[in-house]
């Protein structure tokens, strides 16, 4: 597991893989059973606009810092999406990481991977903006 100079981990790079646009419209398409999708954005967000079937997890300082604490677990926060057996995998989209590497171990979204690849087999992160708009999100968005 990498460290930052903090001390504090950061998710490993080559376990939370990137994901692009079209893998997870054919992702979703193979069965919505099979993947729990989060939505990390802030709730105001989330709200807004999201691609269907994702949860919204609050990325709020005290929720990250109950995280790290362990005091509240994935499973907590994922109760309703993901399966008892843990065997999904996991899709996590925020405005606009690029990847796994690009992020400060510091953020929300760092903390939730780091604790996700404790708790699932595969975790993908959408890479690039997740825009409500064009093609191929457009099929999977709510407004």
């Amino acid at each position: 597991m990498s460290e930052h100079p903090s001390g504090t981990p950061s998710p490993r790079p080559g376990l939370v893989r990137p994901i692009g646009a079209e893998a997870l419209v054919v992702l979703l398409e193979g069965g919505l059973d099979r993947v729990v999708l989060i939505d990390s954005r802030p709730f105001v967000d989330f709200n807004a606009s999201h691609i269907l079937e994702a949860v919204s997890v609050n990325c709020s300082k005290l929720m990250k810092r109950r995280l790290q604490q362990d005091k509240v677990q994935i499973q907590e926060l994922l109760q309703h999406s993901a399966n008892k057996k843990g065997d999904q995998e996991v899709v996590v989209y925020d405005q606009s990481s690029s990847g796994p590497s690009s992020l400060s171990s510091e953020s929300f979204l760092s903390v939730l991977l780091l604790k996700l690849e404790r708790s699932f087999p595969s975790v993908h992160l959408l890479s690039g903006q997740c825009q409500t708009g064009p093609e191929p999100y457009q099929s999977l968005v709510r407004d």
